[in-house]
């Protein structure tokens, strides 16, 4: 480790000083960012047979959509745990504690706010709305069911949520290590309560929901404790809560939500349109073979979750050349993998479907073929999205993730009723396609040519890409 003096020292030694030091971090985040993913695609892995098989086809279709509202919970925090993780990554280039402490009280009370504004919005929702108008008329008689199961997921996902924080921060000091090694018991532990709640229990929509969603305020109380051990003058943060923080927070995190909001469209959307345009049945087979694709595209996450805060840090100790090198080998990395995985996706991931995880998909395997080459396309739009986030150009990536999931969506409702699980499959891919795939490289050379760091205009940005 290197002391606050060295690093923020004048001359090239302090850069290539905290430079390697970057490296070293982003070394052990990716390491254990791997660890994190590897457990976590275990767990999801496991339990869409687990769940499916114990629940049941209707029970299963209702665990996906309260699944889809719980995700869409996390919007409340409005992105302050990504403008934090910007905040503090630039106060700490520039040795600024009291900034530190300033932002990282300002996000956990804007965030607990908002959590519990948000959670209360949410139970009065499943409350005063039957569920047959929320999640569809094959659902209309689990009203009760439904009224039980939301509030359980809300609660955990509104404390989840305001602990989520502590994440955040940590990533701002590139210290995400923490986090996925916490992750990675958290899935662990999951995992096998999961397994044997499956196998030797019937288990409830409820029990399956705490085993799963859970785990990870544990892993954030710890996290939490550390982080203010090791940092004791962030303790006195709520002294320095002030406007600009916040101000500072709100117009990062407002791009950020926009962007989280159509994720989660993105990952639930699809499902939401089918349960009321298809049947249940079709309905799994979509989201099963979708989730089968999310799981695979996970493993790109090992590289790319610690990199935009590492970036972040690049450009606010004006590193060009760090920049330029990362993009470079990043790039490279994520057209290598993309490429791989959906050609497995393609070629085995039917038969997984059908023979590990014994789901029939009979006469649906176009679907997986479908969703196989989105991923492709996906993977590819996802290494822009970083890169641009890292150099602070998050509204053009908002604006085209917005465009293409509305454009998913419309394609999905004129198709589904004809082409069923293949038509929501088509949609995701030819909004990916005909939109952020072709634009999104354009965005990245003008963002980088634009962008100048000061103490090396003689270093063009983009000139390795």
């Amino acid at each position: 480790m290197y002391s606050s003096r060295q690093l923020h020292s004048s001359g090239s030694h302090s850069e290539t000083a905290h430079g390697l030091r970057r490296n070293r971090l982003l070394r052990l985040a990716m390491m254990s960012s791997g660890a994190s993913k590897l457990t976590a695609i275990a767990l999801q892995g496991l339990a869409i047979p687990l769940v499916y098989h114990a629940l049941g086809t209707h029970q299963y279709a209702l665990f996906l959509l309260i699944s889809a509202a719980l995700a869409t919970l996390a919007l409340v925090q409005l992105g302050a745990g990504p403008g934090l993780t910007q905040a503090i990554a630039r106060a700490h280039a520039t040795d600024n504690r009291r900034e530190e402490g300033g932002a990282l009280a300002s996000a956990f009370a804007f965030v607990a706010a908002t959590s519990l504004a948000g959670a209360a919005a949410c139970l009065a929702l499943v409350r005063l709305v039957p569920s047959g108008v929320l999640f569809g008329p094959a659902y209309a008689g689990d009203q009760a069911e439904v009224v039980r199961a939301a509030t359980v997921a809300v609660l955990i996902a509104a404390l989840s949520i305001v602990l989520g924080v502590v994440d955040s921060a940590l990533a701002g000091y590139q210290e995400q290590v923490a986090t996925n090694l916490g992750m990675c018991v958290t899935n662990v532990l999951s995992t096998v309560a999961l397994v044997l709640l499956c196998r030797y229990l019937h288990p409830s929509l409820i029990q399956v929901i705490l085993v799963l969603f859970g785990g990870p305020i544990f892993c954030r109380v710890t996290n939490l404790f550390l982080l203010f051990t090791r940092r004791s003058y962030l303790l006195l943060g709520f002294r320095y809560i002030n406007t600009r923080s916040l101000g500072l927070i709100a117009h990062t995190g407002a791009s950020f939500w926009l962007i989280q909001a159509m994720g989660i469209l993105e990952q639930h959307g699809g499902t939401y349109i089918m349960a009321h345009l298809a049947s249940a049945q079709d309905t799994d087979i979509f989201a099963v073979t979708y989730r089968a694709v999310c799981l695979a595209s996970a493993t790109v996450g090992i590289f790319t979750q610690p990199l935009w805060p590492a970036f972040t840090d690049a450009v606010a100790r004006h590193d060009v050349t760090w920049i330029n090198r990362a993009a470079h080998k990043i790039r490279r990395a994520i057209i290598l993998v993309a490429l791989s995985l959906a050609l497995i996706v393609i070629s085995f991931g039917g038969w997984g479907i059908q023979h590990l995880w014994h789901i029939d998909i009979t006469g649906k395997r176009m679907v997986v073929v479908v969703l196989g080459l989105y991923l492709l396309s996906n993977l590819w739009t996802h290494f822009h999205y970083i890169v641009l986030m890292g150099l602070d150009r998050i509204w053009s990536v908002a604006s085209l993730v917005i465009v293409e999931n509305l454009a998913m969506l419309g394609l999905g409702r004129l198709a589904v009723p004809h082409f069923g699980a293949l038509g929501m499959a088509a949609a995701y891919l030819l909004a990916s396609v005909a939109i952020p795939a072709w634009a999104l490289p354009r965005i990245l050379r003008g963002a980088l040519r634009s962008v100048s760091v000061e103490g090396n205009k003689t270093t063009p940005i983009g000139a390795a890409i």
